[in-house]
């Protein structure tokens, strides 16, 4: 055995696609299958991001200062990436695995601050299309680019888009990359559903959702205001017509159960979103009850309002539904609610509400069941955030719904219990986050599409290990060094496409250098002896050894730091840090029956051999 960095052998490589692929990368290469890519970078894939957003390429554009760049990478799969930036519950921040060393690091606001440069355009990256969301990945089923496309020639298709929200919009953005036409209909004078008549503006620049409703109007979308759909019968008018779909995207704003069922409806118990949409004048003693962020929204609007009017000594109590270890909640929301003197009462539910002699309300009586226990909360203005459903009622039995009220929808196709009618977003899988909403809208656009074209569409990804350029031994250290930004109260900015507003450039910069970026691992070849200098080197205990015979070596993921500490110790110099990299694009072929219409994943990477970067 040689001692440690003596005589190690030097590594060939060879160039793909403009980057050194090593030999370890040729003989171990990464049969990305989508399911791989989850596993090696979740923020941006599986539990992560539902759009595929590439976070460290993000961070990484954002660490060198590259606005141009950073700005490519998140509008390319997300026409709603500023509203995403700042107003998504950020799934991809859940599965961050610099979560495990501190905190995740703030890939919404990193997101946001990479969007904020520019006004929404459709323009194409130069980096690799790592997402089937991706412009050009949608436009490339038609053979053309994504600003080819929407000028081409429509398809004759027609589809009708019921519901203006994310979830909508998005689907006719694909739609229209897809070259079909579009009319978007909804009751509302402008698009934007939520995004724009729902959360607060002091914690969501509205101006972001108008701008990117805008950008894909101007796609040539019709857009039909003051139009509301009554059931089946005016679904079926729709396809009678002049229409060859429909996506519903009705959203979920409406109480799924009412209030307190034992009793009568009361003046001063309101629903929260009625005290979202409209200026509700809030009393001196306001109670907020329900759960997640309609709740927190509405708690910290009465507080605001309350300000506004001069109610004097005014408060708000809120009562959440889940225990605070167990909420949904996001920490700095939460944190921001309690800081600005709202009152929590965390595990408790609302039995109900109490009047005197004149009706007059007098307060809410809330119970933790389980433990027996209930107590009097007074207040003259009750609040409440339950669990949300669709007007969709109405379109029962044909079209078939839950026991939640939601309009059943596969999961994958979004096809519906009624022919030639899809849904998605909040109407069917109800309320997640905004980047939720336009991933079901595209996946929608992507299955009309193969059902009017009588075409399947699948997911193909290719990819390779290659040479790490621009890797350091200290980059670990600072990643862990770093604090993350303080963003609790960092006002939304007045214009979100100025990079004027935009949020402090240093505070980003720092807060893109917290990325560990787990494109890049330690990848282990066959001259591996597993003697251990690893595991002993690795200050995290990311290697473990595995008993055999033989013996194996396992890396944690999660734990792993990408330091290069087991690189610099490995004496046979068996270890190397290498990138992932990938293309996913959506493909076609023609469907072999009506059955075979759908979509479906495919690793392009050759068995046994080495993948190419197409």
């Amino acid at each position: 055995m040689r001692p440690a960095g003596a005589g190690r052998p030097p590594r060939r490589s060879r160039e793909l696609n403009g980057s050194k692929l090593s030999v370890q990368a040729k003989r171990y290469p990464l049969p990305l299958a989508p399911s791989a890519v989850a596993a090696l970078v979740p923020c941006s894939h599986g539990a992560g991001c539902p759009l595929g957003v590439d976070a460290p390429a993000i961070a990484n554009a954002a660490r060198l200062g590259d606005h141009p760049r950073a700005y490519l990478i998140a509008r390319g799969p997300n026409p709603f990436a500023s509203s995403c930036g700042h107003g998504c519950h950020a799934p991809c921040e859940s599965a961050c695995r610099r979560r495990y060393f501190g905190a995740p690091v703030a890939i919404g606001a990193l997101e946001a601050f990479a969007s904020g440069f520019s006004v929404p355009a459709l323009l194409a990256a130069p980096e690799p299309c790592t997402s089937a969301h991706d412009a050009r990945s949608v436009a490339g089923l038609t053979g053309r680019d994504p600003v080819e496309a929407l000028h081409a020639p429509r398809s004759g298709k027609r589809i009708a888009i019921v519901g203006a929200g994310a979830a909508g919009l998005a689907c006719a953005h694909d739609l229209m990359l897809l070259g079909h036409s579009c009319t978007v209909f909804d009751d509302a004078p402008e698009p934007g559903g939520v995004l724009t008549r729902a959360i607060p503006a002091f914690r969501f620049p509205v101006a972001a959702a108008r701008g990117e409703c805008a950008a894909i109007l101007e796609m040539g979308v019709e857009y039909h205001a003051g139009y509301r759909i009554q059931g089946t019968s005016d679904l079926r008018t729709l396809l009678a017509g002049e229409f060859d779909a429909v996506f519903l995207a009705l959203g979920a704003s409406a109480p799924r159960d009412p209030m307190f069922p034992d009793q009568p409806e009361h003046v001063d118990v309101i629903d929260a979103m009625r005290v979202l949409a409209e200026d509700v004048p809030i009393d001196a003693h306001t109670v907020v009850a329900g759960d997640g962020a309609l709740a927190i929204d509405a708690a910290r609007v009465a507080l605001r309002r309350a300000a506004r009017d001069g109610v004097a000594g005014a408060t708000v109590q809120l009562v959440l539904d889940a225990p605070i270890e167990r909420s949904a909640i996001p920490t700095e929301l939460l944190g921001a609610t309690l800081a600005e003197g709202v009152q929590l009462h965390s595990g408790w539910i609302a039995t109900r509400y109490l009047t005197d002699e004149r009706s007059a309300l007098t307060g809410v009586e809330i119970a933790r069941p389980a433990e027996r226990a209930s107590k009097i909360l007074p207040c003259d203005r009750l609040i409440m955030a339950g669990a949300r459903a669709p007007r969709a009622t109405a379109f029962a039995p044909e079209l078939a719904l839950d026991e939640r009220g939601r309009i059943v929808a596969d999961p994958e196709t979004l096809e519906t219990s009624m022919l030639r009618v899809w849904a998605g977003g909040a109407c069917a899988f109800g309320h997640r986050s905004i980047a939720h909403a336009v991933a079901d809208g595209k996946r929608a656009a992507w299955h009309i599409h193969a059902t009017l074209m009588r075409q399947s569409v699948r997911i193909a990804v290719t990819s390779a290990w290659v040479e790490v350029d621009d890797w350091d031994d200290t980059r670990a250290a600072r990643a862990l060094e770093a604090q993350r930004a303080d963003l609790t109260h960092a006002p939304p900015p007045a214009d979100p496409f100025s990079s004027v507003s935009a949020r402090a450039g240093d505070d980003m910069v720092r807060e893109a250098t917290r990325c560990f970026d787990c494109t890049v691992a330690p990848v282990v070849d066959e001259s591996c002896t597993a003697c251990g200098k690893c595991v002993s080197a690795c200050p995290e205990g990311a290697f473990t050894i595995i008993p055999g015979p033989p013996k194996q070596l396992r890396l944690d993921q999660d734990v792993c730091t990408r330091c290069g500490l087991c690189v610099q110790k490995c004496p046979e110099g068996a270890i190397a840090m290498l990138r992932a990299v990938w293309e996913e694009r959506l493909t076609t072929q023609p469907a072999l029956s009506p059955l075979d219409v759908g979509l479906e994943l495919h690793d392009a990477t050759p068995a046994g051999g080495t993948p190419a970067i197409s």
